[in-house]
């Protein structure tokens, strides 16, 4: 990337996805909904909210089948011999504590709370390592599982500079997350 490029390859990911990672408190609707989950090493990793359509028990078994996300469990010390889905009632899963989730929107919206998640696309269960949900949200192969309309980018060096505001938005998000509760 040529010095003269705003902002990181990775920034400028992050804020041409669609997808968004952020916390999550489940609501009390989330214990009576049905979901299609991937499950690590018998444990519950993610889950996506089931429909009418089984897009949700074909988002779970494409990303348990993917090495792709295999290899991102395993970047990240997540011990990873047996990866399946399953269905889950809402009832069946511990939504005690804090959650990641990734949802339809710009990167900064949320966190700056110019706008709330439009649609959840996935919760990542507490526990789970922060870096696979943000790459969840910018990896080509592994963001498509998750959402249809992720837009494919071959060469990043296409995606548009960051703006001043975009620069001061990424910066002050990783210095929130040095803090408890995001606070400063």
């Amino acid at each position: 990337m040529s010095s003269g490029k705003r902002g990181s390859e990775l920034a400028r990911r992050k804020k041409h996805s669609t997808l968004t990672a952020s916390v999550y408190y489940p609501k009390p609707e989330a214990f009576t909904r049905d979901y299609w989950g991937v499950v690590v090493d018998g444990k519950l990793y993610l889950v996506f909210v089931a429909d009418e359509e089984s897009a949700a028990r074909i988002k779970a078994e494409s990303l348990a089948c993917s090495p792709n996300f295999r290899t991102l469990l395993e970047a990240t010390s997540t011990r990873c011999n047996n990866i399946v889905a399953r269905f889950f009632a809402g009832s069946e899963i511990d939504w005690r504590g804090e959650h990641t989730v990734i949802g339809a929107s710009r990167s900064g919206e949320v966190e700056t709370g110019t706008r709330d998640i439009v649609e959840i696309k996935a919760i990542l269960m507490q526990g789970c390592h922060r870096a696979v949900a943000e790459t969840l949200c910018i990896d080509n192969a592994l963001a498509t599982l998750i959402d249809a309309t992720f837009p494919q980018v071959s060469d990043f060096e296409q995606l548009p500079d960051l703006s001043d505001r975009d620069v001061k938005v990424s910066l002050g998000n990783l210095e929130a997350r040095k803090h408890p509760r995001g606070g400063h």
